[in-house]
Parts: structure tokens; C-alpha cells; sequence
């Protein structure tokens, strides 16, 4: 058994780079959207109240990694400002929203208050700091209450709010959309050829001299479908396929068997965030090679005893398609559905 633990086929040096949690010193091919949303920021740097935001786009293009290099950059500017990031997926009512941003700014209270005098206490600390607020709530469009983005902005806080849905608002009253006042930065998906400067780059950061060539980032870029978290994931299976075969050079099999695993897992991980009725409806189009709208709403009413309405069915179609785990072809009314 001599040899097992041999690192002479290791293939990656440093894993963090290929991990969410890596913050490279540069943000490739974000550069209109850092501009902007520095610009909707800055005025805080004044000790006025900065612009509020809406940041879209689907999963992997970068909002949520722009947003933390902004804030890092923006503490590091002044010392006006407290950020908080916030994900509303894990944090669905007001409560628990205030609840996480007293708890990460390490105000002392009792948890168990109401939201109203969380939030005075909130308040209170940061007049008596002196301090403006800049607060992001990823996954925006999972709050039970949108009351309280207005209950945010009577408060002065600086918002940016995140979303894959680009339409995750538009139920949101009137009353509170006026509050907002919300400037637009859209985050489309990576060209190939962004992709490949991105997963260069990762690359260099973490495997070994000559354990990957750039015909097979091209093939890991062509494979990502513009969602880096995916690509960095082909990556990171490619690497430990590789090791595996205590090989020290990825080749292309490792990349097409590691494009197959990543893709699942994506999947399993976005599946993992939503309701049951969006699973059951992904669930009932994978049993279909095509199945229309109508047919596929019908047959989702026949086994469910609570059936979600027509317009909430649309709506949690348009996000399984904007989430890319559905493809959609035809207009709304003839639309046929397929994985």
C-alpha cells in the first residue's frame, strides 16, 4: 500500500479559489456594474443617504461577489457606514431580517422584542454612532412582508436589493416601489470568452504550474453556459477526477465528467431553495419530453390538493425558466416547456 498518500499527482495547490468563498483582487468583466453601483453608494462616503439599488440576474454573474468587494471597499474608504448582507431565502419575515442585521452589528438586545422596537434599537444605535446604513437583501423577492422595505427607507437606509428574477418586484404596493426608488443594474450572463479569462484566472490562483491547458478552460468555459459557479465547479471535479487517477495533468474526460456532476449539483442546490409546488412542477415537465402550458398546469392540479392559482403558476414558471433549470419556447399563451 506504499504510495497512497503520495502527493505527487496533486493537481491543486490552493482549493480556495475554487470555492464561493474566494474574493479575487479583481472582478473580470463587471466593470459597468461596479461603476454604477459604486456611484448609487458614494454619496454615503458624504454622510448623505445613498441611492438604492436593484441588482439582477441569473445564477453565477457575479451580483452577490460585486457586493461584497463594494462593501469591503466601501469600510475600507470610511468609517461612516455599517453594510449588512442579509439573505432572505434564510431570512423570510421582518423579524428575522432584523433580527440577523442587530445580531451581525452586535447590538445588544433582547431577540425576542418586536420587530418595531428591533428596529428602534437599530435606529438608536446608529444615531448614536453616527453611522448610515447600507443593508442587501439577496433573494429580495422571498420576504413575507415587503412592509418593511418601507419601514427600511423611512429609516434612511440605503438599500440594495437582489434578485435572479428581474420581475421579482412588481407585485410589490405602489406606496413602497415610490419609498424605493430603485435604480436598475442587470447582470447578464458571461460570454464564452469572459468565462475563460474568469476560469483562467482561478485556475492560476489554484492549481499547479501545467495541470491544465487553455484548450480545456475553453471547454470548461463552452460548458459553463455563462453561470461561473458552474464552470468553476467543472474545475474544481475535473481536478480531484484527475488526483483520483493520481494523474497530474486534467485531460478532456476529466472536464466532460466533471460538467455532468457540476450540472447536478447546480440543480440540486437551486431546487433546494424553492417551494414545493415549483418542485413539483419541475418534477412533472422531467417526465415529459415537451409538455405545453395548459397541459402541464391541468396535470399539476390533478395531484396536488391546494393548487397554487393560475398567475402564481406563471409566475413560478417564469422563475424555474430564468433560473435556467427550464427551457420555454413559444409566446405566454402557447408555451410548451421541456428540461
Amino acid at each position: 500500500m506504499a504510495g497512497m498518500f503520495d502527493l505527487d499527482a496533486t493537481i491543486i495547490r490552493n482549493e480556495i479559489p475554487l470555492t464561493e468563498k474566494f474574493m479575487p483582487q479583481n472582478l473580470l468583466h463587471r466593470e459597468g456594474q461596479m461603476q454604477y453601483l459604486a456611484s448609487c453608494l458614494k454619496p454615503v462616503v458624504a454622510g448623505r443617504t445613498p441611492r438604492n439599488v436593484f441588482l439582477f440576474g441569473s445564477t453565477g454573474v457575479g451580483k452577490t461577489s460585486l457586493l461584497t468587494w463594494m462593501f469591503e471597499e466601501l469600510e475600507d474608504t470610511t468609517d461612516n457606514v455599517k453594510t449588512v448582507y442579509v439573505n432572505c431565502w434564510q431570512n423570510t419575515t421582518p423579524h428575522a431580517i432584523v433580527s440577523k442585521i442587530v445580531s451581525d452589528l452586535k447590538i445588544f438586545t433582547n431577540p425576542k422584542k418586536q420587530t418595531k422596537e428591533l428596529l428602534e434599537d437599530l435606529n438608536a444605535y446608529l444615531s448614536r454612532y453616527d453611522k448610515k446604513m447600507i443593508l442587501a437583501l439577496d433573494e429580495v423577492d422571498r420576504i413575507q412582508d415587503y412592509d418593511i422595505l418601507y419601514d427600511f427607507t423611512r429609516s434612511g437606509y440605503g438599500l440594495v436589493l437582489i434578485s435572479n428574477d428581474e420581475f421579482a418586484l412588481i407585485d410589490v404596493d405602489q406606496r413602497i416601489k415610490s419609498s424605493l426608488s430603485l435604480e436598475t443594474v442587470e447582470f447578464k450572463g458571461y460570454t464564452v470568452n469572459e468565462m475563460f479569462d474568469i476560469l483562467k484566472d482561478r485556475c492560476d490562483h489554484a492549481f499547479m504550474v501545467g495541470a491544465i491547458t487553455d484548450p480545456l478552460i475553453k471547454i470548461a468555459a463552452l460548458n459553463a453556459d455563462g453561470d461561473a459557479r458552474v464552470g468553476i465547479e467543472i474545475l474544481r471535479k475535473a481536478a480531484l477526477f484527475a488526483e483520483d487517477e493520481s494523474k497530474k495533468i486534467i485531460d478532456k474526460e476529466h472536464i466532460i465528467k466533471a460538467k455532468k456532476d457540476a450540472l447536478h449539483l447546480k440543480t440540486s442546490q437551486i431546487l433546494g431553495t424553492l417551494t414545493k409546488e415549483h418542485k413539483i412542477l419541475y418534477n412533472l415537465i422531467g417526465k415529459k419530453e415537451n409538455i405545453t402550458s395548459t397541459d402541464l398546469f391541468a396535470e399539476y392540479k390533478t395531484i396536488t390538493t391546494t393548487p397554487i392559482s393560475e398567475r402564481t403558476y406563471r409566475k413560478y414558471m417564469t422563475q424555474l425558466v430564468t433560473l435556467r433549470l427550464v427551457k420555454a419556447d413559444g409566446d405566454v399563451r402557447w408555451r410548451n416547456y421541456s428540461l
